[in-house]
């Protein structure tokens, strides 16, 4: 069980980290080019989102991802609110 939770603690910084890394580059972006992409901020915050989901449901951080859908993984509702979120805002900024 303390396997486990160190897992989850050591994944979720991890996941924590990449958001930063996120928010960092898209103030970097700014920095450097003066220009607001929306389009841009739109997938960022896809990807936030996308990484929150995760952050939700700790058992998909200890589950490996070619057992997500064979297992059974239960995500929480907001996980499910932020995967599509996620999609959506993914999907504008593709456009």
């Amino acid at each position: 069980m303390e396997d486990q939770s160190s897992k989850i603690e050591r994944s979720s910084k991890l996941i924590k980290g990449f958001m930063a890394l996120v928010i960092v580059m898209q103030i970097i972006e700014f920095y450097q080019t003066s220009v607001m992409d929306f389009g841009v901020i739109a997938g960022a915050f896809g990807v936030l989102s996308f990484l929150r989901g995760l952050l939700l449901s700790p058992q998909l951080l200890v589950t490996p991802f070619n057992q997500w859908f064979k297992s059974n993984v239960k995500l929480s509702k907001e996980s499910y609110k932020y995967f599509i979120l996620a999609v959506i805002l993914i999907a504008i900024s593709a456009i």
